[in-house]
């Protein structure tokens, strides 16, 4: 089973438990677990409004789906942020690409 499709039941069953809703299903499953993003480049990669997507971020990062990477610019900002990630089984690997 893939990582993202590990990611995705983990989701479900958070899910099923009502931890998360529609619009963190939509983000998780619009994201590359190979990228790294910041909320502002969520937002305009998936077309939701910054605050919503802020919420649900913090919703996936709760629930150990998400997790903060190293700090970058925004590619969208310029402004220093902590992007985040799909959570991988093994999360010493750093071979992760930029937005």
């Amino acid at each position: 089973m893939s990582v993202a499709n590990t990611s995705i039941q983990a989701y479900d069953e958070h899910k099923a438990a009502g931890k998360v809703g529609a619009q963190a299903h939509r983000i998780l499953g619009m994201m590359d677990d190979k990228v790294n993003y910041s909320r502002k480049e969520l937002s305009k990669l998936i077309g939701i409004e910054l605050s919503s997507i802020c919420g649900r971020v913090n919703e996936l990062l709760s629930v150990g789906l998400l997790v903060e990477d190293e700090p970058r610019k925004c590619f969208i900002t310029g402004k220093k942020i902590n992007p985040v990630r799909i959570r991988k089984e093994n999360d010493t690997d750093s071979n992760y690409t930029l937005f």
